[in-house]
């Protein structure tokens, strides 16, 4: 395990820390009789490299006649992105310049009784990058004054590899409201609908570095709120 997992570890599991209560059970509570529905937990969620959705929340409601819905959804997301540059092994830009770049981002996607509500919404995402000429600069100068210490005296100096590593970790929260209509005529026609929020992860390092760039997601409090509701589609 290299450093920069490390970091990014460490990073997920001091975000965990910072959300534990007393308990990390999720909850699944109705609200004033059973035609309303909260979701809530503290469980963090920490995503590396998964493929595929994941559940973040879920709940179910029952209705008595078709009606339409408000979703509610809020999340504590947690970004982790990092850079490293090492002289003589990166992919070179613009008169020599080394680049490398990161990115983390997480998106969201509603679904009723298993029907996808609209697109995915970006939840948070943020695209680190570094590019310098120095590295490779001071190589050369230490290469040099080797082959003209090696030509007077035989000397010979060994010049170790320079490097700059550079991270960025960042918390904050957000939320997105949907609005469906219709449950009970386009969904499921018992009257028991089920809502899920489904997050995936993009892990981008938009260079060719030997495994230089590392990226972390993590999703900490987050409450689901669906509320049944008679809505005047026709109103503009």
């Amino acid at each position: 395990m290299n450093t920069k997992t490390l970091l990014a570890i460490s990073f997920a599991a001091i975000l965990g820390i910072s959300l534990a209560v007393a308990s990390f059970a999720p909850m699944a509570i109705a609200a004033n009789g059973a035609n309303k529905s909260v979701y809530s937990t503290d469980e963090p969620i920490a995503i590396f490299e998964v493929a595929g959705e994941e559940t973040l929340a879920s709940t179910t409601i029952k209705t008595a006649k078709p009606t339409d819905a408000l979703i509610l959804y809020n999340e504590e997301c947690g970004l982790y992105t990092e850079v490293n540059l090492k002289s003589a092994k990166q992919s070179t830009g613009t008169a020599g310049a080394e680049i490398d770049t990161a990115r983390a981002a997480h998106l969201i996607q509603l679904y009723v009784d298993g029907v996808v509500i609209g697109d995915p919404i970006t939840m948070c995402d943020r695209t680190f990058g570094i590019e310098t000429n120095i590295l490779n600069q001071i190589q050369d100068l230490c290469i040099a004054v080797d082959d003209i210490y090696d030509n007077i005296d035989g000397t010979s100096y060994t010049c170790d590899p320079t490097f700059l590593n550079a991270w960025i970790k960042t918390k904050a929260a957000h939320g997105w409201n949907w609005i469906v209509v219709n449950l009970g005529q386009d969904f499921n026609t018992d009257g028991t609908h089920t809502f899920e929020i489904k997050g995936t992860y993009v892990d981008e390092d938009q260079t060719d570095n030997e495994v230089n760039a590392d990226e972390a997601v993590v999703i900490g409090q987050r409450s689901l709120i669906v509320i049944p509701t008679q809505l005047d589609v026709g109103a503009t």
